[in-house]
């Protein structure tokens, strides 16, 4: 990866001002969950209901995470920041307002917070999706590393201020700041001018949510990270759930001392974003993994064994350990995911971080309350020392992760009955037949899984590839589509590089024109199609790629030309090895 300053997206005058925002709505997030806790303390409500505050504030990404980042693929992302920032800005000004009327109550609190929560949950995944498109390729590792800043810059600072502000103005207050914080949010996003971003059809929600799935299911680079991410999350959880429980007990800590080992992981997670950048030049993304593991797993063990002040040093470890393997995965899957679908796959990436946070937390605690924190702390550090980083052999990170032609090409076919047919129509039916050379067979069925991870992450919900009995030699692809406009889609939209380069190798081993058919349910009715020949298949024309640099030798024969009547291969583009398609 190009070598870039950690600041440069910085200079970037959107994505500085659209940064800012993000840092002043965490801190406030984090200011009102310690202000909310504290409301419900000083009215004498139950330790259960207190911890009711974090399952309203999270409780919204686990239900509406996935179909936010299907809103964030199927509309303008300027408008759904905006929408997700107002919902915020709107719950927590009038959490404000009733609180300084004196007529908040802790039902009304817990309900303010699901809302603000539910802004939070449509803002996060659209957030990540939204900065590959505010900075160059090359600085997307550095604004995703500057965006893990404002949640660990923010849990560092936010409750700190929260408690200076309560102390010396009360809980009000603090629900003013988060207010505030929302509403200069709320003109940040203004402030982005740019042009509507919405080209071709829109899905349908239900199809959208399904799309999303099926393509992270058929993306081996991209379930990959999801999980190695889950395999982290999980043991690392620990000190997420335990680190008051072992404040409060083994250390004998009140709040403040709580505030400070909190602040000690703030710390570290800032620092990580020059520890980063400086391991990237010198190591692999899989031993990165290896290294950041480590380092969490002693800083956790290192807090169920040292005393006080060794404990802040090991937190500081962790914390930076934290920010270099999350901000690997996230910058990963930002450069992996295609733009059609890439809100979606954040949206999965953030609800297994989520996820695994929930499963894990209750896992330490049951080992905790059976035996001790120290014990959960151990087990969870041995996970991370041993099991995590051997799992790297067995599970890497998969070589070009972050490299592979994502771009999106807006293809044209020509294809007459488009607009015959109704778009809820289905399911689609399509066959490719091949004429192949029995020499070149076992190579082009090769080449024909990665079309088959093609056809599966643009649309595709069954596929599979045969050959003639009677002619060994004449293949034949079918696939079924959902519907008749997510056909169209996966047709016009949805083909990126690296799914045109799949295609390209397999048709090199072909030695004459494909031909395609497509069949609709016997009820659907149809109008303004040309009538075909009996048995006579479309010829493939435009779904063909075009490639320019093809070799004479290999353009030459029957009907070849065919292969020159779509696409225009980027200057400058390499195509990968026939061995390397199945991202």
């Amino acid at each position: 990866m190009a070598k870039s300053s950690p600041w440069a997206p910085f200079r970037i005058r959107a994505y500085l001002i659209l940064w800012l925002a993000q840092l002043g709505a965490n801190i406030g997030g984090w200011m009102q969950t310690v202000g909310a806790q504290w409301f419900l303390v000083e009215v004498g409500a139950s330790a259960v209901f207190i911890t009711l505050v974090q399952t309203a504030t999270t409780a919204p990404s686990l239900l509406f995470g996935l179909p936010a980042g299907v809103m964030a693929d199927s509309y303008d992302r300027r408008h759904v920041l905006l929408a997700a920032n107002l919902i915020a800005a709107g719950a927590s000004t009038v959490l404000a307002v009733v609180s300084f009327l004196h007529v908040l109550t802790p039902v009304g609190l817990l309900a303010c917070t699901f809302l603000l929560g539910c802004g939070m949950a449509l803002n996060a995944p659209t957030w990540q999706a939204v900065i590959p498109s505010l900075v160059p390729r090359k600085q997307i590792p550095a604004a995703t590393a500057l965006g893990s800043v404002t949640i660990n810059a923010a849990r560092a600072l936010g409750p700190a201020f929260a408690g200076f502000l309560v102390a010396l103005a009360g809980t009000s207050a603090v629900f003013a700041v988060n207010a505030a914080a929302y509403v200069l949010s709320v003109v940040a996003v203004l402030t982005w001018k740019r042009p509507a971003k919405r080209v071709g059809r829109r899905e349908p929600f239900r199809s959208a949510l399904f799309s999303g799935m099926r393509y992270t299911k058929a993306a081996p680079h991209v379930n990959r990270i999801m999980l190695r991410t889950a395999l982290f999350i999980v043991p690392a959880s620990a000190i997420w759930a335990l680190l008051p429980v072992e404040a409060h007990g083994r250390l004998h800590m009140g709040s403040g001392g709580y505030g400070v080992l909190l602040a000690c992981l703030g710390v570290g997670a800032l620092s990580g974003v020059f520890v980063l950048p400086w391991l990237r030049r010198r190591i692999s993304s899989n031993k990165i993994v290896v290294v950041a593991s480590i380092a969490y797993g002693a800083g956790t063990v290192g807090a169920a064994l040292l005393p006080s002040w060794g404990v802040g040093v090991s937190l500081v470890v962790a914390g930076i350990a934290w920010m270099c393997n999350f901000t690997t995965f996230n910058s990963l899957l930002q450069l992996t995911l295609a733009p059609w679908v890439r809100a979606r796959g954040m949206a999965i990436y953030l609800l297994i971080v989520m996820a695994g946070q929930a499963l894990g937390s209750p896992l330490w605690g049951t080992i905790a309350t059976l035996w001790t924190a120290q014990i959960s702390f151990l087990v969870a550090g041995g996970l991370l020392l041993v099991f995590v980083p051997i799992s790297v052999r067995f599970w890497p990170i998969r070589p070009r992760t972050g490299e592979l032609d994502r771009s999106h090409d807006l293809i044209t076919h020509n294809l007459s009955m488009a607009n015959s047919v109704d778009p809820r129509t289905g399911p689609i039916e399509i066959q490719v037949s091949y004429r192949v050379h029995p020499d070149k067979a076992p190579a082009f069925v090769t080449a024909m899984d990665a079309v088959r991870l093609s056809r599966m992450r643009t649309g595709a919900n069954f596929w599979e590839l045969t050959h003639r009995l009677e002619d060994p030699g004449l293949f034949f692809e079918r696939y079924s589509v959902p519907s008749w406009g997510e056909y169209l889609l996966q047709e016009t939209q949805r083909m990126t590089g690296h799914d045109r380069a799949n295609l390209r190798a397999a048709l090199r081993l072909t030695s004459d024109e494909p031909r395609v058919r497509r069949e609709l349910p016997a009820d659907a009715p149809i109008a303004g199609v040309p009538r075909m020949p009996d048995d006579e298949d479309h010829p493939m024309g435009d779904l063909r790629p075009r490639d320019p640099d093809m070799p004479p030798a290999e353009n030459s024969g029957t009907q070849n030309s065919g292969r020159q009547n779509s696409e225009r291969q980027e200057p400058g583009t390499q195509e990968p090895p026939a061995g390397d398609q199945t991202a």
